[in-house]
């Protein structure tokens, strides 16, 4: 298992990444996102999850030391997963709290972005959307996520520039929306949870939806295949960035 999934405790459901050291994404950690929370969505007992990692970060986004070496067939099934997992956790229809515990980076950010309120530890943290800096072109459900959620301002430091913002720099820029100690964490995400799941249930899942319905249409189109722009989607740009991030990550 690459989660873990706590049991109910009065509604309210844990989700932790658990994929040490960084929580890094590849196809089956994203495929499992997806249908757990896929599972959560349809569970009556489950009023709220919380969304959260294990160790020093929340997720450093995808696997840089694998990524450049896929080939055309698993290119393919990582952009499916990550439109499809994006797509899911953006569309969950209960209150979805992100407590974001460490480095929130490139799909890692994503999926904080995805959850309708972030609490973030006051650590040492990168926040950031490194696509850019790795040469890789966002899938639509990240950039779909990142462009609706997102501030004008905080959009073009993040998605075009791919800069690092500390974890108070990105609670200024409303990247996040609290800042709280380590150790008050979850205390402060679980607090949030049970705050939204008290909200009528129907009318949030229909608000939610409506609210984000243009982003969730093309979010759908892309998983549906028809968006044809990745067939040369990890090129030698990408592979490139990808090895002197990693050079740079162990500097």
């Amino acid at each position: 298992m690459i989660l873990r999934t706590a049991a109910p405790n009065d509604g309210i459901v844990v989700v932790t990444l658990a994929n040490p050291p960084m929580n890094t994404m590849g196809s089956p950690l994203l495929e499992e996102l997806a249908s757990t929370f896929d599972r959560l969505a349809g569970d009556p007992q489950v009023r709220a999850v919380v969304l959260t990692g294990e160790g020093a970060a929340f997720s450093a986004g995808l696997d840089l030391k694998t990524v450049p070496d896929l080939d055309m067939a698993g290119q393919r099934r990582l952009i499916a997963a990550l439109n499809d997992s994006f797509g899911t956790l953006y569309a969950f229809p209960k209150p979805l709290v992100a407590a974001v515990n460490g480095h929130a980076i490139a799909g890692g950010m994503i999926v904080a972005l995805a959850a309708d309120w972030r609490v973030v530890a006051d650590v040492k943290l990168q926040a950031s959307l490194a696509e850019i800096r790795v040469g890789v072109t966002f899938p639509v459900a990240a950039l779909e996520i990142a462009r609706s959620e997102l501030a004008p301002t905080a959009a073009r430091r993040l998605i075009l520039l791919g800069e690092n913002l500390d974890a108070r720099e990105a609670v200024a820029q409303h990247v996040f929306d609290e800042c709280v100690p380590a150790a008050d964490l979850m205390t402060h995400a679980l607090a949030a949870a049970r705050r939204h799941a008290a909200l009528p249930p129907n009318a949030f899942a229909t608000t939610k939806r409506e609210l984000r319905s243009a982003a969730l249409a093309h979010i759908a189109d892309a998983r549906q295949g028809r968006d044809a722009r990745y067939s040369l989607w990890l090129g030698e740009e990408m592979k490139l960035a990808a090895r002197a991030a990693l050079v740079g990550r162990a500097a």
